[in-house]
């Protein structure tokens, strides 16, 4: 068996690691894998119970995804505008952030491209104001995409400025119950050792909204039975705790 050493296969030995701990598993020391497929996501030991293995599948939606991934990418949007001026206004918009803090409120959609504009059009209003200003900025008229408003304060305890604190408004969404159906029907796995499904969320809640929850029980309820999984854990954030556990005498009724 060959070990996978990316990035993504340290992730999900960290998550699982996690959701074992919160599941009450004790794991054997120097026996969690993570094999090349198709042998599921995790092989390892539990002390009392033996040989298992762990498919993991994360349930948050691909919008809340976007939504963070355009959050952080951010910062990066400010230097790539930065690039954008002469060697003089660089150098001023340098020394005058230097103990800046922005508060800036931008929609959730705004990619990389939006960002980057929104940043050059802040710098392009710094570069009007005193070195020294604090308050609000008043930029030109954005598309109701992406409709900003930006607010300077200022601190001795900031160094190296810019701080940028552009926040993503949380917006609930649907845990993706399909991709249960797909891991318990639709794939085939290659392990001899017992097998759990666990199904964990990162940001949005899994019962979140009051349908969400009986929607995976139906899921589960139809096709645990015919899977490979002798289990499904469900686990939920904020913070991460064990929601549900199906075994695999769940039928349909």
């Amino acid at each position: 068996m060959t070990d996978r050493t990316d990035s993504d296969s340290e992730r999900e030995i960290k998550i699982f690691k996690e959701l074992a701990s919160v599941a009450k598993l004790i794991l054997v020391p120097n026996t969690v894998r993570h094999p090349v497929p198709p042998a599921p996501d995790i092989e390892c030991q539990v002390q009392g119970a033996g040989l298992l293995a762990v498919e993991l599948v994360a349930l948050d939606s691909e919008n809340t995804h976007t939504r963070l991934a355009n959050m952080h990418a951010t910062l990066d949007c400010w230097k790539d505008a930065i690039k954008t001026w002469g060697p003089t206004e660089q150098e001023r918009l340098r020394c005058s952030c230097e103990n800046a803090h922005l508060s800036i409120s931008i929609c959730n959609d705004a990619g990389k491209r939006d960002r980057t504009r929104i940043m050059k059009s802040i710098q392009e209003q710094l570069l009007k104001k005193p070195d020294n200003f604090i308050g609000e900025l008043d930029l030109e008229s954005s598309s109701d995409k992406c409709k900003t408003s930006v607010t300077v304060f200022r601190g001795d305890d900031i160094v190296c400025g810019p701080r940028i604190f552009a926040p993503s408004g949380y917006e609930w969404q649907m845990p993706q119950i399909c991709k249960i159906k797909q891991k318990l029907v639709d794939k085939t796995y290659k392990t001899s050792d017992p097998m759990d499904l666990f199904a964990y969320s990162i940001h949005d809640d899994v019962d979140s909204h009051i349908k969400s929850m009986a929607m995976i029980d139906r899921c589960v309820k139809r096709y645990l039975a015919r899977s490979q999984f002798r289990r499904v854990l469900v686990f939920n954030s904020w913070p991460t705790r064990l929601q549900r556990t199906y075994s695999r005498e769940v039928t349909d009724d």
